[in-house]
C-alpha cells in the first residue's frame, strides 16, 4: 500500500527558534520512522551532546549552514550534504552562523518523538531548557541520554 500526505500547515512544534513540522510520524509508519523538516533561526541551539541507544538517527540540509558536531569532531553540513548517526554515537548540532538553516531530520525506528519535539516545546516556553530534572525526564522517556548537561540546549555557541 502506498499513502502520500502533503503537508503545509507550517510547524507542529516551536522551540525557540527552531520550527519543527511533521513529515511522517511515528503513528503514520507502525513507528518505524519518523521524518521531520526542521528550521532553525541564526544563532539558534538545536540538541546539546547526546546519544541515543536505539535510534538511528539522519540530517539532510537543504539550506544554510548545520553545525554538527559527532564524537569528537565538529563539522559544518551544508546543502546537499547528510549525515548518519548510527545508536550510541555521541553528537549535538547547532547554527551558529548569521543564516537560517533547513534541513530533514529522521529517526529510525520512530519511538514515538514527535512526543520528545512537543515536550521541548512546552519546556521552552515555560524557559525550563536547563532545568535537570524536567530536561532529563522528558529524555529518558525518549531514548535520549544527555552526555554533557544540558546548556546546548539553550545556547548556540557551545
Amino acid at each position: 500500500m502506498t499513502c502520500v500526505v502533503q503537508r503545509g500547515l507550517g510547524p507542529n512544534a516551536v522551540v525557540g527558534g527552531m520550527r519543527i513540522s511533521y513529515l511522517a510520524r511515528s503513528d503514520e509508519t507502525g513507528d518505524g520512522l519518523g521524518i521531520y523538516r526542521v528550521d532553525m533561526d541564526p544563532r539558534t541551539p538545536g540538541a546539546g551532546l547526546h546519544r541515543h541507544a536505539r535510534l538511528t538517527e539522519t540530517f539532510s540540509v537543504e539550506a544554510g549552514r548545520l553545525a554538527l558536531h559527532v564524537s569528537d569532531t565538529d563539522h559544518v553540513l551544508g546543502p546537499g550534504d547528510f549525515a548518519l548517526i548510527p545508536p550510541g554515537i555521541a553528537h549535538a548540532f547547532a547554527n551558529r552562523s548569521e543564516e537560517p538553516v533547513r534541513f530533514t531530520l529522521s529517526f529510525a525506528p520512530a519511538l514515538g518523538r514527535e512526543g520528545f519535539f512537543e515536550g521541548l516545546a512546552q519546556l521552552a516556553a515555560e524557559g525550563r531548557l536547563s532545568n535537570r530534572v524536567a530536561m532529563t525526564d522528558l529524555m529518558a522517556r525518549y531514548d535520549q541520554e544527555p552526555l554533557a548537561g544540558f546548556a546546548g540546549w539553550s545556547d548556540a555557541s557551545g
